[in-house]
């Protein structure tokens, strides 16, 4: 027999040896989870970084395989399997595909520019020094590294890729005015030299890709069927294949629409969904008005759960409501949630709101949608998810930070809606039509993110499914998709992770009866952290209470 206290030992220095080398290879991760330290490096992509990540993902999962996880508790084990699970995406990934050579988005440092500008950092000057000066060279080799196997890049990535580099290099060119570095420009010796070669190297390697690769390109941007289940197995511990997904996401689809359009019949006299959107897209704010509405729409989202004990509220936060930066825009048409970092004693996040002067785009932020928005996004959606695991030590461990479900963090999110509804919020019929609305969005992404990696679906044909089911323009639905194929079994995460909790919900209410509290089941779900749904109903609810959700949700015939 292992001695439990010697194992959880043994376990807790395994995991640190192992992140302290691992964020060596992701550093920009490595500073969203706290690690200053890593603050003034890029992400390495040579051979030999990328066999030593290998090596060490391997090492991981065999030193793990070794110990005795069953006299583990019960936090650390799931710990362990987000750990070990990790390990085995990653390195497949690395093994298969290898984005190297897969998606020129991967090499593009403007994001790792841009974190330094809002993330509370000691270093920061060094690091912003350090990592513009990388940035000509390290783009120099990217160009290298994807030509070899130009054929492999899908033509949608390229496309995303040129927009990000082309609004990058105007970011970039723009940070000297940046109210954090005009405070210390004189720390950064040569700022203006730095800023110049790193936005020329941004504006040459967006020419180089556009003319030497784009004509080359005929990636294939699906996973496949074998790459899809390892995720959902893997990284959302999920039991089910990609066909009982797709058919949860059918039938969630068709009921969804059915009760869209008699609400629609209810407040228009017909079940046209398309005049309805037209008729309240009519009423939204002004251009120069449109962060004031959302600010204020937060307001009272969050006043609304002050009053009404639906959740406990964390003790510090703050939320900024501001322009989206230029070179995310494209990948934002709207708006956006950047949640806080873990160690960030004001727990600062942002909400991002895309500006817009065309009537068209203004029409989408219409005054029903805004309130809806800063349910999801705020209130008590996102900001008060990620503040919450932030503030919950047990939340915090690196394996759970370092491996988010959209099950959890969006499948919350969706359940919001409905839930801030129920209980009296913005209780207008408008608002239950862009409720349902918006959940139909959410079923659709289920049936595209399987028919995408799985089934062949085009992107011109989704894009149209997009526009014939939710009126959705075409380069909103393309930046949608592009995300997508990116990101597979993330788009399935919202609806999916909103009826597991709503079967949860259902099951506590049953067995607690009279003892059943809103506020109780609310918090018991948010104290997991952000790791996969399925993990956080096993710990907190037990493993029969995951067994009948799953089957409930999903139509799985229980074993006798």
């Amino acid at each position: 027999m292992h001695d439990p206290e010697q194992t959880a030992e043994r376990f807790d220095a395994i995991l640190d040896g192992y992140y302290r080398a691992w964020f060596r290879f992701h550093p920009e991760t490595a500073v969203e989870a706290g690690f200053e330290e890593y603050a003034e490096k890029l992400r390495p992509y040579g051979d030999d970084d990328i066999g030593a990540l290998i090596t060490l993902n391997r090492e991981l999962m065999f030193s793990l395989d070794e110990l005795d996880a069953e006299s583990l508790d019960a936090d650390r084990l799931i710990d362990y399997e987000l750990a070990w699970s990790h390990a085995a995406l990653e390195t497949e990934d690395l093994l298969e595909t290898d984005w190297r050579y897969r998606d020129p988005e991967h090499y593009l440092p403007v994001e790792a520019i841009h974190q330094l500008l809002v993330r509370p950092l000691g270093n920061f000057e060094q690091a912003m020094a350090a990592r513009l000066a990388a940035v000509p060279e390290y783009l120099r080799g990217a160009r290298q590294k994807l030509g070899t196997h130009a054929e492999k890049i899908p033509r949608l990535w390229i496309e995303s890729s040129l927009q990000t580099a082309r609004a990058g290099a105007e970011f970039i060119r723009s940070i000297p005015g940046h109210p954090r570095l005009d405070a210390c420009q004189q720390a950064i010796p040569g700022l203006a030299e730095l800023v110049s070669a790193a936005a020329h190297a941004l504006e040459n390697f967006a020419e180089c890709i556009e003319s030497d690769l784009l004509p080359k390109a005929a990636g294939d941007i699906a996973c496949g069927e074998r790459r899809f289940a390892q995720i959902l197995g893997f990284q959302h511990f999920l039991d089910i294949s990609a066909d009982q997904l797709h058919a949860f996401g059918c039938e969630l689809y068709d009921e969804t629409a059915s009760r869209l359009r008699e609400v629609c019949m209810v407040l228009n006299g017909n079940d046209d969904i398309a005049a309805m959107s037209a008729k309240l897209a009519d009423n939204h704010p002004a251009a120069d008005h449109l962060l004031e509405s959302y600010r204020q729409a937060m307001l009272q989202a969050r006043k609304f759960l002050e009053t009404h004990d639906l959740v406990s509220l964390p003790a510090v936060e703050n939320l900024t409501i501001t322009d989206t930066p230029l070179f995310l825009r494209h990948e934002i048409p709207f708006a956006a949630y950047h949640e806080p970092l873990p160690n960030d004693p004001a727990q600062q996040a942002w909400y991002y709101v895309t500006p817009c002067s065309d009537p068209e785009q203004l029409a989408q932020h219409d005054f029903a949608s805004i309130a809806q928005t800063a349910v999801h996004e705020a209130w008590p959606g996102h900001h008060l998810q990620f503040v919450t695991a932030n503030l919950n030590p047990v939340a915090r461990s690196l394996p759970r930070l370092l491996n988010p479900s959209a099950t959890l963090y969006e499948g919350w999110a969706l359940y919001c809606e409905q839930m801030m509804l129920e209980e009296g919020f913005q209780q207008a019929p408008e608002q239950e039509f862009i409720m349902l609305k918006d959940r139909l969005w959410r079923a659709l992404r289920i049936l595209l993110d399987v028919e995408l990696h799985c089934r062949g679906l085009t992107i011109e044909a989704a894009a149209q499914r997009m526009a014939d089911s939710l009126g959705m323009h075409h380069e909103q639905a393309i930046a949608d998709l592009t995300w997508y194929t990116r990101a597979p079994g993330v788009p399935m995460g919202y609806a999916t992770g909103w009826a597991l909790i709503n079967r949860l919900r259902v099951q506590q209410k049953q067995q607690l009866g009279d003892e059943f509290s809103l506020q109780s089941f609310h918090d018991a779900l948010l104290s997991g952290g952000s790791m996969a749904l399925p993990l956080v109903i096993r710990r907190v609810f037990g493993d029969e209470v995951w067994a009948d959700v799953e089957s409930d949700v999903f139509s799985i015939e229980k074993a006798d």
